[in-house]
């Protein structure tokens, strides 16, 4: 598992409202089916940036879609042109910036999961190569919670299995935290959570961000009055984490928690930021072995083995653009980075080993892990190189 600085990249990666203008797509992502009648499958799955990709059989070919329990299923602009799927609706995404892109709905004909085959699900058309974070995942299209709800599944990311069963028994999960969802029309999974004395509802459980836990500056203001929050770190500059790619301001607080709790599981550690959405990621969902029971609404969680440490936080992201190269976006203050003079909109030419004028490019830094102590070299509009060493933060 990475650290750190990956915390910050695709933090809520989507999040729908659509529009239909021929089958609404509320009816559309309704359809579909599973052709197996006693489903009991394992597949092997990779992790990236604390993201889930699964291997998925579509019309005879391998391609790898990003398991989404917080988006609709969704296929790739280009396997789209290669298999000419019957569009059915056209609508409207809002992706977790709040950027809207008007996206293609297509039935697509058969998929299959291992040797599970779901039929005639309802995908929209994306374009994964809009935002340079989730090009560097190359994934070709996105498990969502349509797709999701037709089976029960078992996520374990130590194994790095995922399972899906038609059925659960009881044995399955008797030892597990038993934790009751809500969910909508677009198949999202919701649950509460505790924060001290207080309750947060709907919570999403979102699968397609590799952040922790996501507040509106709305609760968190409120939590923070109560004296839940105490002292939190100021992030500020531009992200760019949702699959339209346009970047957005931001300016959001951090803070550790080792107040919350959903239902009897009493969590330390926990990394909680403010943004848009209100959701629990998968730095978060990680820690757990856990198992989706549509049929009884439940989330099984498995009980942690030990507290979790806190993770040391870069203190910056970086982005990347056709005309600035390697950037600085944003940077959190009061961290060893800012400190040591590390500021948005900075040109970023090298990083530890990294050296983008020299054979690497941002995917390389998507996939590096940095270490405690971190090294930049910037440079200047007077092409001045300019030299930063500094530590990761850990917040108290």
């Amino acid at each position: 598992m990475r650290n750190s600085y990956n915390i910050s990249i695709l933090t809520g990666i989507l999040i729908f409202a659509t529009f239909g203008c021929s089958i609404k797509w509320t009816e559309a992502i309704r359809g579909g089916y599973v052709v197996n009648n006693e489903i009991k499958e394992s597949v092997d799955i990779e992790i990236h940036n604390r993201l889930i990709i699964v291997p998925v059989i579509i019309n005879k070919k391998k391609y790898r879609f990003l398991f989404d329990t917080g988006a609709p299923f969704s296929i790739s602009n280009k396997l789209q042109k290669e298999n000419n799927f019957k569009i059915i609706s056209k609508g409207n995404i809002v992706d977790s910036d709040q950027n809207r892109k008007k996206v293609n709905w297509a039935q697509v004909d058969s998929i299959r999961i291992g040797k599970v085959l779901f039929m005639d699900q309802t995908a929209f058309v994306g374009d994964f190569e809009a935002n340079p974070l989730i090009k560097c995942l190359k994934i070709d299209g996105i498990i969502g919670s349509n797709l999701i709800r037709h089976g029960n599944w078992v996520i374990d990311q130590k194994q790095k299995t995922i399972s899906v069963f038609r059925s659960l028994e009881r044995k399955d999960y008797e030892k597990y935290v038993t934790i009751p969802f809500k969910t909508d029309h677009q198949y999202n999974i919701f649950v509460d959570i505790n924060l001290g004395q207080s309750k947060v509802k709907n919570i999403l459980v979102d699968y397609g961000s590799n952040g922790s836990i996501a507040m509106s500056n709305e609760i968190f203001a409120i939590l923070k009055s109560k004296g839940i929050f105490k002292a939190p770190l100021l992030e500020k500059g531009i992200k760019q984490s949702g699959i339209i790619g346009n970047p957005v301001t931001v300016k959001r607080e951090i803070i550790y928690s080792d107040s919350a709790r959903i239902k009897d599981l009493e969590l330390k550690n926990v990394l909680i930021k403010t943004g848009k959405t209100v959701s629990i990621g998968n730095q978060f969902l990680s820690r757990f072995k856990v198992i989706i029971d549509w049929k009884n609404k439940n989330l099984y969680f498995s009980k942690p083995e030990k507290v979790a440490d806190r993770i040391g936080l870069a203190g910056f992201s970086l982005g990347t653009s056709y005309k600035k190269g390697v950037y600085v976006q944003s940077v959190i203050e009061e961290s060893d980075a800012f400190k040591n003079g590390i500021r948005p909109n900075m040109k970023v030419v090298k990083i530890d080993r990294l050296d983008f004028q020299n054979g690497n490019d941002y995917c390389d830094y998507v996939r590096y892990n940095l270490r405690n102590e971190i090294f930049i070299q910037s440079i200047d509009s007077q092409e001045k190189r300019l030299d930063y060493y500094f530590k990761k933060t850990f917040l108290k």
